[in-house]
């Protein structure tokens, strides 16, 4: 057992690799009563084409989601949802871009939850029947994300962005994709993935941590699990330039809304770090576009804007930000905000305002336990490790990174989605 100690916080996690290579990752709160357990595998939507030794595989979109669906069902006629409800623990899952996650939160019996979690997603049981009866419902569900204007907008803006990468397709697939979706598909998408060395295991909450650590072991010491040969992700090449330079597009909504979305190449940004990259570019658009800024203000004041936020987005080789704006003017606020790209400001005042903001909320998080979950599976999955100074990395991004990367920022590359509202539609 590791103890990983984030610095400035105050806060241990328990690391243990069980003999076939799971890797556990355990947080502490005796505060609470409760206990957030997260079993999950690095497979999620863009995960389609794939290479395992000589062979290369071609899912259809939707497979991913379409595995942890089906997941749940058991033998005989049962749910995993069965066997949780009996120990009082209230189970769910969710699939991302990049993985997908089994979870379950419980007060009592906590050791018999986790076995149950355990058991039912390192059992496969797949029938031609179960794809049939499934295949149904997550259409439905796709059907819904096409009928949902908030989806259909997030999704129609990354499609106005990314020409080729699957962060562009829905993550249940189209209906067209459900449909092609096999046995054989969920098989092989289970049999290459769902491998305890191509997964992880986040506990957080009140426990034993060597108690529980005891019992995941015990429990996957009784199954049996083939070599692991990891997969290679075969990705398209995307291009630098946006899908769409502009477009308009009706829904059934309010009130019109603008994405204003610039795509660029990381490796722009050259002789910064990564990390320092994602903090340094979520603190200057925190300082010029965020909640508290003075451009929110001023577009709020004048009665341009009557809501704006910004989103940054690390797909591949490629960062994408994205400014939104709910807005009656949309070429004014569309001019305004070009303008305010090519002209950033900063200064210490709001730098070191913003910083304390960020680590008041890092720290308060570490109230919620699921709040610390989600962050130790983000850590896992986009640094590949726990990051253990990120107080620290906060404080150190000053003006200096801030002024490197305005060096090297450019928004000659933008797309903007324009999101209008049915004309005659009803209510």
């Amino acid at each position: 057992m590791r103890e990983i100690v984030l610095e400035g916080l105050d806060e241990v996690i328990y690391e243990y690799t069980t003999k076939n290579g799971l890797k556990v990752y355990m947080w502490v709160n005796e505060k609470v009563n409760g206990c957030y357990m997260s079993l999950s595998v690095k497979y999620g939507s863009i995960h389609n084409n794939f290479k395992v030794g000589k062979k290369v595989y071609h899912l259809p979109q939707g497979v991913a989601h379409f595995l942890e669906h089906i997941k749940f069902n058991l033998a005989g006629d049962t749910t995993a949802y069965d066997e949780f409800y009996k120990l009082g623990g209230d189970a769910n899952a969710f699939t991302t871009f990049k993985y997908t996650s089994y979870v379950v939160f419980t007060t009592q019996k906590k050791k018999e939850n986790l076995n149950v979690l355990l058991d039912f997603v390192y059992t496969p049981y797949f029938t031609k029947k179960m794809i049939t009866k499934e295949k149904g419902i997550i259409i439905e569900e796709s059907n819904m994300s096409n009928d949902d204007p908030y989806a259909k907008i997030f999704y129609d803006n990354l499609k106005n962005v990314i020409q080729k990468l699957d962060y562009r397709n829905l993550i249940t697939g189209e209906v067209e994709d459900i449909k092609k979706i096999t046995v054989e598909d969920i098989k092989i998408a289970y049999e290459t993935f769902y491998h305890p060395q191509n997964m992880f295991l986040v506990i957080t909450g009140n426990f034993n941590p060597y108690e529980m650590a005891n019992v995941v072991e015990e429990n996957m010491q009784k199954k049996e699990f083939p070599p692991y040969e990891e997969a290679v992700i075969i990705s398209e090449t995307e291009p630098k330039k946006v899908t769409n330079k502009y477009k308009e597009i009706e829904l059934g909504i309010t009130y019109p809304k603008v994405k204003y979305s610039l795509k660029l190449p990381i490796n722009k940004f050259k002789n910064i770090d990564l990390f320092d990259l994602k903090l340094g570019l979520d603190l200057l658009f925190n300082i010029n576009f965020g909640s508290t800024s003075e451009f929110r203000s001023e577009l709020t004041l004048k009665g341009l804007i009557s809501n704006m936020g910004y989103n940054i987005d690390f797909y591949e080789e490629y960062v994408i930000i994205t400014i939104t704006l709910n807005s009656n003017y949309e070429d004014m606020v569309i001019k305004v905000v070009e303008e305010k790209l090519n002209n950033l400001e900063i200064n210490e005042k709001d730098i070191t305002r913003k910083r304390n903001a960020t680590i008041a909320t890092l720290i308060l998080n570490y109230e919620d336990i699921e709040n610390v979950n989600l962050k130790i599976q983000d850590d896992i999955i986009n640094e590949g490790h726990i990051v253990t100074d990120l107080k620290e990395r906060i404080y150190h991004v000053d003006a200096s990174i801030l002024k490197e990367i305005m060096k090297y920022f450019s928004p000659d590359n933008a797309s903007i989605s324009v999101f209008k509202p049915k004309e005659n539609q009803e209510g």
